[in-house]
C-alpha cells in the first residue's frame, strides 16, 4: 500500500468504554490490549505485522518500539501514527495490510474483547499505584 493510500473500515466498530477512567488507566489498558493482540493468534509470516501493533494512550505510546521491532523484521512502510482525542487510548496496527488480516481473522478485535474481561484488574492495579 502506498503512503498516499487510506483504508476507512466501517465494519464492526469497536469501542471499549471505560467511564471515569484516569489517563493512566486508559494508557495501561491500551498497552495491555497491545500485549494481548501480539500474543494472540496473529496470522503473520514475517513478524512485521505482529511487531507493528502498538498501544497508545494519553500518558504514552509504544509506537517507536513497535516501529523498531517491525522494521527489524521487514523493510516495509508503516501507516501514519494514530491520532486520538484528549483522554482516549487506542490499539493500532501500523502495517498497511493489517486491516485485511483483521477483517479475515479478527485478532485485534479478539484482543480488545479479552481486555474487556481484564479491565477490572487493570483498574485495580493502577489504582494501587496512584496511592
Amino acid at each position: 500500500m502506498s503512503k498516499d493510500s487510506r483504508v476507512d473500515w466501517y465494519g464492526k466498530d469497536l469501542v471499549l468504554l471505560v467511564q471515569n477512567a484516569s489517563d493512566e488507566i486508559l494508557t495501561q489498558a491500551a498497552f495491555q490490549a497491545e500485549a494481548l493482540a501480539k500474543t494472540g493468534d496473529v496470522p503473520v509470516d514475517t513478524g512485521f505485522m505482529r511487531n507493528a501493533i502498538y498501544g497508545v494512550g494519553p500518558d504514552g505510546s509504544h509506537r517507536s518500539q513497535a516501529a523498531a521491532q517491525a522494521l527489524s523484521a521487514a523493510d516495509r512502510d508503516l501507516a501514519p501514527e494514530v491520532q486520538l482525542k484528549e483522554h482516549e487510548a487506542g490499539l493500532h496496527g501500523a502495517a498497511g495490510y493489517t486491516i485485511y488480516q483483521e477483517t479475515k481473522h479478527g485478532f485485534m478485535y479478539s484482543a480488545v474483547e479479552r481486555l474487556a474481561s481484564k479491565i477490572g484488574g487493570i483498574i485495580q492495579q493502577v489504582g494501587r499505584s496512584l496511592k
